[in-house]
């Protein structure tokens, strides 16, 4: 993202701002990515306003049609039949206490519901906690809670269990986002931002840190298990969570419901946006690599070792990248069969494979656009197969509110 002076929703984007990038003049390497220029027209339709800062949807199995909003600003509502009940269904500061309206202390990243919540009502949020009482410091906390056994629309904010925690001077930037593989494996990605400190020294490369990786754990076992396939299990001096490395941001990822392939974006930082598709041990090259381009010159940037993503694309046409979903459903038949994903600056897209093994990516083109300039945070797909954007507007004051819209055919 190019140089921003001005930060919107003060904490959460002093987080998506140092996310997504400071511009500065890189080499970009020759290597093209094919894009189609007709655009595939679309429309919103409006959900549902409410969550300050909307970032991902989550549909259970077995849960009666329920979906849950993660909502940055410390909360996870219900959205039941397109409306949202009036009380969230979680709230961490009460948990934590209420915090100081600039402190990144109880920002929500992510959450995932167990592959079994309809029968053990377990469920995982990754946030900011303090790491001191009355500080503004924080450290990142994966931890395991239940839903009320009395109140389905509730949880038990008392039940929580604390699985795994992120130490580090910009940790409070980097949680990204978690979800449940088809193997029951719970994947946590975790980023490599410095966050504007200028002496933080890049970890995606080095696998003793957990930072710039997608992990894998099972939270099955107390506080979790290692896969016995975890790719670095029996690597000296490695972290046997580990999955994949060599990311900055993964900021949403998510799995094919048909081959289970791994595909995620991954935020840059001084030129180009990529999405991934991510393997088992697989490095994608930060901070040698950024996309297309060498971003770190001290750094190999040779692509010997390194994955390439299967799509880049420059600043010129998005700012940050938003991960998606693939799309099966028949709503919308010019999106069937193809990976739909977005970018902060309000731009939607989708990928397709085509006959030749490239990636094609085609612009959506949305033509009931909001009046005013929508931030896209999340993008999101639930069990029926329907597709969902959020986010938060501005107005002419720079005045923001959270929205969630469906996507529709014309």
């Amino acid at each position: 993202m190019r140089s921003f002076s001005f930060y919107f929703c003060a904490v959460f984007v002093i987080f998506f701002l140092s996310e997504c990038h400071t511009m500065t003049k890189k080499s970009v390497a020759a290597t093209k990515r094919t894009v189609i220029n007709d655009s595939i027209r679309v429309k919103f339709q409006l959900v549902a306003y409410g969550p300050e800062l909307p970032t991902e949807i989550n549909n259970p199995l077995g849960n009666n049609g329920y979906k849950f909003i993660t909502d940055t600003r410390g909360k996870i509502w219900i959205l039941k039949n397109d409306s949202i009940l009036p009380n969230p269904f979680f709230n961490i500061y009460d948990k934590i206490g209420k915090q100081d309206k600039n402190s990144p202390v109880g920002m929500i990243f992510s959450v995932a519901f167990h592959p079994q919540y309809a029968m053990n009502h377990k469920f995982y949020v990754c946030y900011n906690a303090p790491s001191k009482v009355k500080t503004r410091d924080a450290k990142l906390i994966v931890s395991e809670f239940t839903a009320s056994a009395t109140n389905p629309n509730e949880a038990n904010i008392k039940s929580e269990h604390r699985v795994i925690e992120f130490e580090g001077s910009t940790v409070q930037d980097n949680g990204a986002e978690m979800a449940f593989g088809p193997d029951g494996f719970l994947y946590i990605s975790l980023g490599d931002d410095n966050a504007g400190d200028t002496t933080y020294r890049y970890h995606a490369q080095d696998l003793r840190y957990f930072n710039g990786k997608l992990l894998r754990i099972d939270v099955d076992k107390t506080p979790y298990g290692i896969p016995d396939d975890n790719p670095f299990v029996s690597v000296k001096n490695a972290k046997p969570e580990i999955f994949a490395y060599g990311f900055r941001k993964l900021w949403r990822f998510s799995f094919d419901p048909l081959s289970h392939q791994i595909f995620g974006g991954d935020v840059g930082e001084a030129n180009e946006e990529e999405i991934d598709m991510v393997t088992k041990g697989a490095n994608y090259g930060w901070p040698a690599r950024e996309g297309d381009s060498s971003f770190e010159k001290n750094i190999s940037n040779s692509q010997n070792g390194f994955t390439s993503p299967i799509n880049t694309y420059t600043h010129k046409v998005g700012i940050c990248v938003i991960g998606g979903s693939f799309y099966y459903g028949d709503k919308i038949p010019q999106l069937k069969n193809k990976y739909v994903f977005a970018d902060w600056n309000g731009s939607m897209f989708s990928l397709l494979k085509n006959k030749s093994g490239s990636w094609e990516r085609q612009p959506l083109k949305i033509v009931n656009k909001p009046l005013t300039h929508f931030f896209i945070c999340g993008c999101s797909i639930d069990a029926d197969q329907n597709l969902y954007v959020m986010g938060y507007l501005t107005d002419k004051e720079n005045k923001e509110k959270g929205v969630v819209y469906k996507l529709d055919h014309l």
